[in-house]
């Protein structure tokens, strides 16, 4: 394999910008499984979001890079959902239900 080619997917430049960190994969990745809700898929409800994840940016994207292909956002002239803006949604979700579980009391319901 090319010099260059091995640096430029090391790099992460293959990604697209939002994926190139790790920790907003993990979170991007997370919604997804929540927003698609896995479980009720016959095909994918034995698939975790990690497993999912690894297999999609360690595997998939790797391989396609290999030859030439990248994720890139659509230019379609249509009303696309807030990616940002779900992944958040997701995370406040799961931190509400998270400390819902462990009794912990939101900080924005004090003294009521």
């Amino acid at each position: 394999m090319d010099d260059g080619l091995k640096q430029w997917r090391k790099d992460g430049k293959h990604l697209p910008y939002v994926l190139r960190d790790f920790h907003g994969q993990k979170d991007i990745f997370r919604a997804m499984h929540e927003m698609t809700e896995v479980d009720k898929n016959e095909y994918a409800k034995d698939i975790s979001w990690v497993s999912g994840h690894c297999y999609v940016i360690d595997c998939f994207l790797w391989f396609m890079a290999r030859h030439g292909y990248t994720l890139q956002r659509s230019r379609a002239r249509i009303k696309f959902e807030d990616l940002g803006g779900n992944v958040e949604a997701c995370n406040r979700h799961r931190q509400k239900m998270m400390g819902e579980a462990i009794g912990l009391t939101p900080i924005d319901s004090f003294g009521e």
